[in-house]
């Protein structure tokens, strides 16, 4: 819609456009959340679907995970680059042909090409929006990001009560995430101009993004990205056939999840950029570990549940924001994107590996044991490291 004006110049001139750039750049986060939970809900219902080995819903978790992990420094130095404008509608485009077909799917073969083209899909647009939305402004960067991240809560947590009601069928809430894709891109596409900054690309120095601190806020977030592909790929199931719930208490307790990172993810944010970024991590990192140990230690009762999965998903959502703005703080705006994509890299490194180590050891030690393992112990080694992290203080650039 505007050629001239780059985004960033438009955003400080116009406080519409600005609130405007933001809500757009939300969305694809929600479309990442509402589909992947939609998958890791009905997992297990396609599998029965397709009459396939139930081994299918780790290795689509980790096909996901890499197509993401693959992508995820191709969407950042994209960003810094080229247009983050067609980076993100094209990337957006292939997310939304292929999570229709994942609802339309009639074989393993099909369901492991389909997941991975979506995490191709993600791991593009996933580091440029979130570059996109924390170079706006530098001093509330947290915020922004964290509104982002909020939107992906709000996908976690409608997302089983969308399916819920139609499985063991599962074809339509895909198409619906694809019908929202395809609206999204399109107001993306009209809205947001060529130029995001005016400043003259210049080549990327890999010593410009590579320091103590992103090196070790990087092994943090790959540790969390274990975790948490471990959480998800097999939280439900534990909730179905671990501790035998109702299938309306496990649909109620997983959406507490997403629940949790929507309600407490914007103060965990403000925390970061009005205080510390190292007080968020290391509060984020201490919420995930003690929730972690509460979910597997045994069966709590349904409302301990509940307040353990929202803890859970607060932890979640904070521990994210506050290493991604953190990086983006100690890096030159220059190669903003692509420090943003070399954390979401690591990240999904742990993830590609997060469900078959947690489903190998629930076939070792059952599920409680495995969450102990392949949930809180990485959880842990992230609040090991935010504690030795170094501690920044936040300056406009």
């Amino acid at each position: 819609m505007r050629s001239g004006e780059s985004v960033k110049n438009l955003a400080k001139k116009n406080k519409k456009f600005y609130v405007l750039m933001i809500v757009l750049v939300l969305i694809p986060w929600f479309l990442e959340a509402y589909d992947s939970e939609l998958y890791f809900f009905a997992s297990p219902y396609i599998i029965s679907t397709l009459k396939i080995s139930s081994a299918y819903i780790g290795l689509t978790a980790s096909i996901y995970a890499i197509g993401i992990a693959v992508f995820s420094m191709v969407g950042g130095y994209l960003f810094d680059k080229i247009s983050p404008k067609y980076t993100i509608v094209s990337a957006v485009g292939l997310f939304t042909i292929f999570t229709i077909l994942t609802g339309y799917v009639s074989n393993g073969l099909e369901l492991l090409i389909y997941r991975f083209l979506v995490g191709v899909g993600v791991g593009i647009f996933q580091p440029a929006t979130a570059a996109f939305a924390g170079d706006l402004l530098n001093t509330t960067r947290a915020l922004r990001i964290g509104a982002n991240s909020v939107a992906f809560g709000v996908g976690l947590f409608i997302a089983p009560y969308v399916i819920s009601p139609f499985l063991p069928k599962f074809s339509l809430p895909f198409l619906i995430s694809g019908i929202l894709s395809i609206i999204s891109l399109a107001l993306f596409f009209y809205f947001v101009p060529i130029n995001y900054r005016e400043e003259i690309r210049e080549k990327i120095d890999l010593k410009k993004i590579l320091n103590v601190n992103t090196i070790i806020l990087s092994i943090a977030i790959l540790s969390f990205g274990i975790a948490l592909f471990a959480f998800l790929g097999y939280y439900s199931d534990y909730l179905l056939y671990g501790l035998n719930l109702s299938k309306s208490n496990a649909t109620i307790i997983a959406s507490m999840n997403g629940l949790g990172e929507l309600v407490f993810l914007l103060p965990i944010a403000l925390l970061s950029d009005k205080i510390s970024r190292k007080i968020s991590l290391l509060l984020s990192s201490t919420i995930l570990t003690l929730s972690s140990i509460g979910l597997f230690i045994g069966y709590l009762g349904y409302l301990p549940m509940i307040l353990l999965t929202i803890a859970w998903g607060a932890g979640y959502g904070g521990l994210i924001v506050s290493i991604i703005s953190f990086s983006q703080d100690v890096v030159p705006d220059e190669v903003v994107g692509s420090v943003t994509g070399f954390m979401f890299l690591t990240f999904n490194i742990g993830a590609i590996f997060g469900a078959p180590i947690m489903g190998g050891l629930i076939s070792s030690y059952g599920f409680e044991k495995a969450g102990l393992l392949a949930i809180a112990l990485p959880n842990f080694l992230a609040l090991l490291l935010s504690i030795i992290v170094r501690s920044k203080k936040i300056v406009q650039k």
